[in-house]
């Protein structure tokens, strides 16, 4: 019996090798680039979060989300995390004013979510001494592990990790994810000359987070009663769809690195 093959994946290639390298390219430029492109996704993403939270959303619940994503991205990138983290949560604040005329809902925070995944990476890359290596690093670990529990779940399944609410991820996956993206931190980081011991706990971290941010965000598109995020990209569907694994990741490496210095200094 031959494995499972996924329809999309040819669209999935395709999209992944004409977003990828203009992403290197962005990213390798750095400064008002790289930071403005983020903020460009992260827009998109926040406008995906509403049309799937919130089916009655007026226009003006979409503006308040784009412009708080955006806003913070930016402010991450050019100005300080403190100012970011100051705009992100005044936006999400508006936003649940805003949502509370139609009935409160704990969705909003799905707001605040977006804008301090999506600013981080901004503030990482604007690091002036290792903020490249950082990205490149995160990217490597969150590429890999995403990569390697899509393939091995699609191609070799196994036992289901959660059937009711994520029926298509496996513990094959997963774990396969994990191992990967470690891998792919450690050999990350004897590219960049840091200490073994250090790097890989961090990678299995990073690794992990992107594997669960994945599964988070099917849970919530189910909960919604949708199946993608969106229709942008051919194969990966929504935005959030593409980057669903990066959100939580970027997120917990900024915070395992202030707890767990990788010495890039000495690097």
């Amino acid at each position: 019996m031959s494995a499972p093959r996924d329809p999309v994946f040819r669209r999935r290639l395709i999209s992944a090798l004409l977003l990828g390298p203009l992403a290197v390219v962005l990213l390798y430029v750095g400064d008002i680039a790289f930071t403005a492109w983020v903020a460009a996704f992260a827009a998109a993403m926040a406008w995906e979060w509403i049309h799937m939270s919130d089916k009655d959303a007026p226009p003006v619940a979409y503006a308040i989300a784009c412009a708080t994503a955006s806003g913070t991205v930016l402010l991450a990138g050019q100005s300080g995390v403190l100012d970011a983290l100051a705009w992100g949560a005044a936006g999400t604040l508006a936003s649940g004013i805003e949502r509370w005329r139609r009935g409160w809902s704990s969705e909003v925070l799905g707001v605040l979510y977006v804008a301090l995944s999506a600013g981080l990476l901004a503030a990482m890359r604007a690091e002036p001494d290792h903020g490249l290596k950082a990205v490149v690093l995160l990217f490597a670990i969150v590429w890999a592990a995403d990569s390697l529990a899509y393939i091995v779940g699609t191609w070799i399944g196994g036992p289901k990790l959660l059937p009711r609410t994520s029926p298509k991820k496996t513990w094959s996956g997963f774990l396969a994810g994990v191992l990967a993206g470690g891998a792919a931190g450690w050999a990350a980081g004897l590219l960049f000359g840091l200490d073994p011991a250090r790097i890989i706990p961090f990678a299995l971290a990073v690794a992990l987070a992107s594997v669960g941010g994945d599964l988070a965000m099917s849970v919530f598109k189910r909960s919604f009663g949708v199946k993608d995020s969106g229709t942008l990209i051919p194969g990966h569907g929504g935005v959030l769809d593409r980057v669903d694994a990066l959100m939580l990741a970027v997120i917990v490496a900024v915070l395992t690195m202030r707890v767990w210095p990788l010495g890039w200094e000495a690097s």
